[in-house]
């Protein structure tokens, strides 16, 4: 029996077909974008590799990677199980879910697609009849199977998950942590505050030697934050493992008060359309992604104005208020309270208002110390919109003779987020009993 040419021909030619169809179409929305096509043919820039990758690579990887379910046992395999976010079940249809088998917080999933899920945090959450009208629409979506914009989606069997929904190290919502990896080697790390979607939320660039490089997306501001050398090696490491034969992919990670776990893995960031501050970013992340390894491409992260963008987490919080006290910039130190902030101090037993607490603490006390510092660790109770902290802290004070003596005491403060970042709507300090002498010894 022989084969009609035309039919061996016709997967080759369907081929074809929907690669140009792919390609014209991510030209249209990058030219909309970006005022220009990008360079396919010769791709240079992160973006013009990440759309290379949309339009031509049929690399059967990608469609394990985004699978949401599958991609579990890629993880527990390379890494071990311990770094997946458990699964409370799987389903084909919303009429499958038993939902009364469901913890009373959940995060239900479809398994094709990114971006999408549903936080059910409590009982007014769990309205099974918008539940399931939410995960049809999911099901039925053009961008779900085939019709899928990023190739690797296109195979995934449509189905529905749910995870527990995590916590993080404050009992609040467990920070997000993006690793870049290129030719399978951690290169940037991207660091989140903030829920996604919410106004508040910020971010941190490092790259793989834990330096806060200034890099950026624009609709997303950046602080300043930390990243523990400890964590950055398990990031990195576990990232690696993850990424290992891959030109790139990017390593999305939930940090929980048990630890890291991988929430998704993601062979398409931004779908090639990333719009970062600059052009030349985009070219130097597409110079790691041609194996270029000196990071000294990429600039000091620099501070921005308090006035324009507050810290967004409090140990960035905390960081810029002791180079504020040691600086005494009182002005700036303003940016980080709320005007009807309500304090108790060592100079005045009650104060109400911003005004009263700069006068009758902070220019009291601020040019009277040195060296102020907070101490670790902080006890911290958190939830979505407010952080409480109980802390020590340390500097030196002068004594009545011109001496300095050591001085110590405790503190707690009320942190809340408003608008753009944290600002502080209760703070009580107090030194330790004993503390100051009169005279220097």
């Amino acid at each position: 029996m022989t084969t009609s040419p035309s039919r061996v021909q016709r997967p080759k030619l369907l081929r074809l077909l929907e690669i140009a169809s792919t390609r014209r179409n991510m030209e249209r929305r990058f030219q909309r974008d970006f005022g220009r096509l990008p360079n396919l043919a010769s791709p240079r820039t992160f973006n013009e590799r990440m759309l290379h990758r949309l339009v031509y690579d049929r690399d059967p990887q990608f469609t394990l990677l985004s699978d949401k379910i599958a991609a579990k046992d890629y993880i527990a395999r390379r890494v071990g199980p311990g770094y997946n976010v458990p699964l409370l079940g799987t389903w084909r249809t919303p009429r499958r879910i038993d939902w009364s088998a469901l913890p009373e917080r959940f995060v239900l999933k479809p398994s094709g697609d990114s971006g999408k899920f549903v936080l059910v945090r409590g009982p007014a959450e769990r309205n099974t009849e918008h539940l399931r009208a939410i995960a049809w629409s999911w099901l039925k979506t053009r961008r779900a199977g085939r019709g899928h914009a990023e190739w690797g989606y296109r195979g995934v069997p449509r189905q529905l998950l749910a995870e527990p929904l995590l916590t993080g190290p404050d009992g609040g919502t467990p920070p997000e942590i993006n690793v870049f990896t290129f030719g399978g080697e951690a290169r940037l790390i991207r660091r989140f505050t903030g829920r996604k979607t919410l106004p508040e939320r910020r971010d941190a660039w490092f790259d793989a030697t834990g330096r806060q490089v200034e890099i950026g997306v624009v609709s997303i501001a950046s602080v300043r934050m930390e990243l523990p050398d400890a964590l950055r090696i398990e990031l990195i490491e576990v990232a690696e493992a993850l990424s290992h034969g891959l030109d790139h992919l990017r390593v999305d990670f939930y940090l929980t008060g048990n630890g890291l776990r991988v929430g998704e893995l993601t062979p398409y960031s931004w779908s090639g359309m990333a719009h970062w501050r600059s052009p030349a970013l985009d070219e130097k992340l597409g110079r790691l992604w041609a194996g270029e390894t000196d990071y000294a491409m990429f600039e000091d992260f620099r501070d921005p104005d308090l006035a324009d963008v507050p810290p967004a987490d409090a140990a960035a919080w905390l960081k810029t208020w002791e180079k504020l006290i040691n600086a005494g910039d009182y002005e700036s130190a303003r940016h980080l309270f709320a005007s009807d902030v309500v304090a108790f101090g060592s100079l005045a037993q009650a104060m109400n208002g911003l005004d009263a607490l700069e006068q009758e603490q902070w220019r009291k006390i601020w040019g009277t110390i040195r060296d102020f510092a907070f101490e670790a660790p902080a006890h911290l109770a958190a939830s979505d919109g407010a952080s409480t902290l109980a802390l020590r802290w340390r500097s030196q004070g002068k004594t009545e003779d011109g001496g300095w003596y050591e001085r110590r005491g405790r503190c707690t403060l009320v942190l809340e987020r408003r608008g753009r970042g944290l600002v502080c709507t209760h703070s009580h300090f107090s030194m330790d009993p004993g503390i100051p002498p009169r005279r220097s010894e």
